[in-house]
Order: structure tokens, then sequence, then C-alpha cells
């Protein structure tokens, strides 16, 4: 169910007072983006929708009138996956124009298991180059209380929503196939690094029969020194570069496939 999860499949999950975010509320608030996915299972000839959900962007301006972003995965699963275990998430992510995370907020609801985590980002700067970044990591979870943790990186660190943002943001046209970018990503209260590797331009078929030029990606995590099953994205070559679709092969049969809804 880890795929899915990564894979747009969330939605909200209200803990009461835990739920306070560290963040300060924004003055404003503008929709940039708001994007319709469908999640599937495939194997062979075998297609079933499993979920579907929202990726939506703000930008939010603060009290002090600087701009953030908010991104935010919202939706749930659907069909036989509810009979194996109902899936219900939130994850949240606030970053700055240039990419850089500022709070992150996972809130899970799979079956009877519950849990809250957060990441507060600390970024020190050299001029106007990150330098390094704290990252301070607090955790509760229904079945086993709470704990946390901190990390020192040099440079800037990520998440598993807002590497996402990072990525849509890199300059592809100027970028050779086979390119491979590096980046810190903490997931519960563990670090591990992120392989984005460009692929190069490919068009980008939707079961729908709809075709979009795209740049496609593969993203893998890094663990011991090999990298783990990878999600292989396309992103449109518009200069929002949406997710159009995105993949990852289960370990066992059959894959995980998320779609763009284009009305």
């Amino acid at each position: 169910m880890k795929h899915l999860i990564i894979i747009f499949t969330v939605i909200a999950c209200l803990f009461g007072s835990t739920n306070t975010l560290a963040i300060t509320k924004a003055k404003t608030s503008k929709q940039v983006e708001s994007l319709e996915y469908d999640v599937y299972y495939h194997w062979g000839i075998i297609w079933k929708k499993a979920g579907n959900g929202v990726l939506s962007l703000q930008e939010e301006t603060t009290a002090d009138n600087s701009k953030r972003m908010h991104g935010q995965i919202v939706g749930k699963t659907l069909s036989f996956i509810e009979y194996i275990m109902a899936v219900r998430d939130t994850l949240d992510c606030w970053y700055t124009p240039k990419y850089v995370p500022i709070e992150f907020c996972k809130k899970t609801n799979e079956g009877s298991y519950k849990a809250i985590e957060r990441n507060y980002y600390n970024t020190s700067y050299k001029g106007e180059k990150i330098d390094s970044t704290t990252v301070n990591i607090s955790r509760w979870r229904n079945k086993k209380g709470s704990d946390s943790k901190s990390y020192k990186v040099q440079g800037a660190a990520f998440d598993m929503l807002s590497v996402f943002y990072r990525v849509r943001g890199l300059d592809f046209s100027n970028t050779k196939p086979g390119t491979t970018f590096r980046y810190p990503v903490f997931a519960g209260i563990k670090m591990q690094w992120m392989n984005v590797k460009y692929i190069g331009e490919e068009t980008c078929k939707l079961r729908n029969g709809k075709k979009f030029p795209s740049y496609k990606v593969e993203l893998a995590i890094n663990t011991k020194g090999e990298d783990g099953a990878p999600l292989h994205v396309w992103l449109s070559k518009d200069k929002a570069h949406r997710p159009l679709s995105v993949i990852i092969q289960l370990r066992r049969i059959g894959a995980i496939q998320c779609e763009i809804v284009e009305k």
C-alpha cells in the first residue's frame, strides 16, 4: 500500500489538537493549479481503478508580505482496495518560490493505523547560496506514541512531496538525457537519498488515447547503495511541468499507474 500513498492516494484526516501547524497562517491565498488523477492497478490486460486524488498548489502571502507555496495531495482508495485496506492520508508541504522547503505534514489513516509526521526546516545561507539545513522531525503514532529526531545536511533537504515540486522546477530543455540529480529526502524519521534521472523527451499516451509531449524522469530511493523500485514520471513540456502519468512496478505482480484526468 505504500506505493498508493506515494502516488496520490490521500484525503484529509483530522486528529484534534494534535493537528496544530507551526507555520503561520496566510494573509491571502491564490490557487495556482488543481489537478485530478485516477489511480489504477495494472497487470497484463487487467486495469482496475484503485483510487483517485487531487494535487493542488496555492500561492500564499504572509503577514510580512513574503510569498510561499503550499502544495497538497488529497485523495482516497476505491474499489477492491477498500476491502484490503482503506487509505485516507493527507500530504501538505510549504516551500519558498525557489523550492526551499519550510514545513511538511503527513497525516496517515490506513485501516486501524493512524499517524502524524511533521518536518520543520531551518535553512542557513551563505549569501544567496544554501549552506545547510537543519530538519526537526516529530512523529505521533496511535500504536507506538511519539518520537522525534533532528538532522543537519549540507544544502537543501526535502520530503516526499516537496521533492516532486523541486523536480518539476528543473529546466529539462537544457538537460542532457541520462543526467542524474540527487536529493536528501526525509520519510518518517529517516533520511534517504533520492536519485532523479532525466530519461529524455517522450510522447506520453494516456488510457483515453490523448497524447502529450513530455519529459520522462525516473525517481528512485537509494538504500544501502542500491536504488529501490523506481517511479517513472512523465511531465508535460509546458512551463507547469504537470505530472501526466506516474508508474511504479510492484514487487510481485503488476504495477500501479496514476494518470491525470483531462476533461
